[in-house]
């Protein structure tokens, strides 16, 4: 991890203690607003710049950057004590999937246009585990590669579905259902991504640690395609949405093949 990231990592747990304290429903004291404000422009004045230099892309940040605004609009207002512990848990996530890109980051170098050597790999064995979610997955480098587009959702919807159908064919319903103490989560019809995530890798047998951050990667994934969506609709200009949904899917393409290279195993 770099020494940025670990920094931050750092003071967001201290932050978190410091929030956990708090017996009232509402964060109310100035002090633990100023403390908040205080970690959110330290982390846009001195880590952000730094992040997106190790990343190679502000998109990257997308998440992380959400997160940090929507921590200082509860600053900015009454909120609950809750709502606090939620987003330094989101801004949590987020901190661990950047870990996983920057770890993954040199083995992700294009050379002369061509596919990376991770994505020919992951290509290479997912045609016959799932041959649709190779398809998914390769129509969305393509889309990506030609760089001419009017909307992104579509690689970006594709990139999801592509680990959506290995999580499927991987870890089956039928399977997760039958494990002594399985639950289906609120609001969901069945077991969820990271669900499946989970089941996989505990029948590897992976270290408690392997299987938090990966478990964390599909949670990234999900939130980010959420977020992906939505912004379609609250942008107003077209040239800017279309350049910075372009960075969102090359962002969300770095996830997922990050999640599928675990899943497939593929070493680099």
């Amino acid at each position: 991890m770099s020494d940025v990231l670990r920094t931050l990592e750092s003071e967001l747990v201290s932050l978190e203690r410091a929030i956990q304290k708090i017996r009232a429903q509402h964060v109310n004291t100035q002090n633990a607003k100023n403390a908040v404000k205080g970690f959110v422009q330290r982390y846009f004045a001195e880590w952000r710049g730094a992040l997106a230099a190790v990343l190679g892309s502000n998109g990257h940040l997308s998440v992380l950057d959400g997160e940090m605004h929507e921590l200082l609009r509860c600053t900015q207002r009454r909120a609950l004590v809750n709502e606090y512990r939620n987003r330094l848990r989101a801004a949590r996530r987020a901190i661990d999937g950047l870990e996983l890109l920057i770890l993954g980051a040199p083995a992700q170098r294009t050379v002369s246009g061509q596919l990376e050597t991770r994505q020919q790999k992951i290509l290479k064995m997912l045609h016959p585990v799932c041959p649709s979610a190779a398809a998914s997955y390769e129509q969305g480098l393509e889309d990506l590669a030609r760089g001419e587009r009017k909307s992104w959702r579509g690689p970006a919807v594709d990139f999801r579905e592509a680990l959506r159908e290995v999580l499927d064919v991987l870890a089956p319903d039928r399977e997760l259902t039958k494990q002594a103490g399985f639950k289906i989560e609120p609001n969901t019809n069945g077991p969820t991504m990271r669900q499946k995530a989970v089941f996989i890798l505990r029948a590897r047998r992976a270290k408690d640690s392997q299987i938090k951050a990966f478990a964390d990667a599909v949670d990234v994934i999900e939130e980010a395609i959420g977020k992906f969506v939505r912004s379609v609709y609250s942008r107003s200009s077209t040239a800017v949405h279309v350049q910075v949904s372009r960075d969102e899917a090359a962002r969300i393409k770095d996830y997922v093949s990050l999640v599928l290279a675990e899943l497939l195993e593929i070493k680099d």
